[in-house]
């Protein structure tokens, strides 16, 4: 369910780094296709960074093209919405992969779930039930409303 009715505001239960680490400080998510990467607390993305085995170069977060990285979830109404490589990867230059995560600094804690995460999850916005079901794109078979 929504939240806060000004803007695509769900409870979030954690962020998840493969199986070995779980972030559970910040309680709200925000589903927002105006912002293009995920966004979040600077803490906790310094964190995932360091698990992932990201460097921050000019406030982007990059590693290795060739570098294992581990799913990541976002945890929403009980259910794990997964991010693997190659859905966080946005750009590769040379030998380095840019992330599409960053930082943010807001007065209310919260992570931003933009086009990285809505590329991959297709959004239903149901104003009238004050909800936001979410579906794998294109191939999903059960739409899962928070």
């Amino acid at each position: 369910d929504v939240t806060h009715p000004g803007y695509w505001s769900v409870a979030l239960d954690s962020v998840k780094v493969g199986d070995f680490m779980t972030l559970s400080a910040t309680p709200t998510a925000i589903v927002d296709s105006g912002t293009s990467l995920l966004a979040g607390p600077s803490e906790e993305v310094e964190v995932l960074a360091l698990m992932l085995g990201a460097k921050s170069i000019k406030g982007m977060y990059v590693i290795r093209c060739n570098h294992h990285l581990p799913a990541m979830a976002f945890t929403l109404g009980g259910r794990d919405f997964f991010l693997e490589k190659e859905d966080l990867v946005t750009q590769k230059i040379g030998h380095l992969c840019v992330l599409g995560i960053q930082a943010i600094a807001l007065p209310q804690r919260m992570w931003i779930l933009g086009d990285v995460f809505m590329r991959k999850y297709y959004v239903q916005f149901d104003w009238g039930q004050k909800r936001v079901g979410f579906a794998l794109a294109a191939t999903a078979q059960n739409t899962n409303l928070v």
